[in-house]
């Protein structure tokens, strides 16, 4: 059975490999297997990009603050599961929680043109070309500026312009509903937390600000 997570990074701090995995309630977890025990921790990431661990008494360590950055940016995609092997040589398969979110974007198409348009050389989004474009695109588009001008709420306005310029990536002229283009803006931001749609909505805000 598939999961939903990102390719799968090397860690230097532990012998282990990790990943980071979309829950089914919404937000995202790391996994941690390490290849000299067999053993796995799992944590959960807040929406500031804090790790909590789901052992109880468990704590943040190294090796999970490193798979955090490592998986930074990486997208998902329904990938199958992962065996640690301990260094008895018996293999282990991942138990990592199978969860499949309530609206699941990974497989659409909406979701794979935005990775197409602003996946970058190293695996990553590219989340400083993909702000730059959504800024100069809410910049010009009137629908944005009579939003802006009526004093609608930035995230209204935020996803009007991911449903537009979903719109214009897929050549698809029908509009994302709502519920998925929210989907669609929670799954890009679990990507990196730091850094998506950060610089437009600090433009959004900026034209809030500035309107007459």
């Amino acid at each position: 059975m598939n999961i939903i997570r990102t390719s799968v990074v090397e860690l230097s701090k532990a012998p282990a490999l990790a990943y980071k995995y979309k829950l089914k309630a919404g937000g995202a977890g790391i996994k941690i297997l390490y290849e000299d025990t067999g053993n796995t921790e799992t944590f959960s990431i807040s929406r500031r990009g804090e790790l909590a661990p789901y052992q109880p008494g468990g704590a943040v360590s190294e090796a999970a603050l490193e798979a955090l950055e490592l998986t930074q940016g990486l997208p998902y995609s329904a990938r199958g599961k992962v065996k640690a092997v301990a260094v008895t040589g018996a293999a282990e398969e991942d138990e990592a929680v199978p969860e499949t979110p309530a609206y699941d974007m990974i497989e659409s198409a909406e979701y794979k043109a935005w990775i197409k348009a602003y996946i970058s050389a190293d695996g990553k989004m590219n989340y400083a070309k993909m702000n730059k474009d959504l800024i100069q695109f809410a910049g010009r588009n009137k629908t944005v500026a009579a939003m802006v001008s009526e004093g609608e709420p930035r995230e209204s306005i935020l996803r009007r312009v991911v449903q537009i310029q979903t719109s214009n990536l897929t050549k698809n002229k029908e509009y994302m509903t709502p519920e998925a283009a929210d989907a669609l803006i929670g799954t890009l931001e679990e990507l990196d937390t730091r850094s998506a749609f950060k610089e437009l909505t600090l433009h959004l805000t900026r034209m809030l600000s500035g309107r007459k």
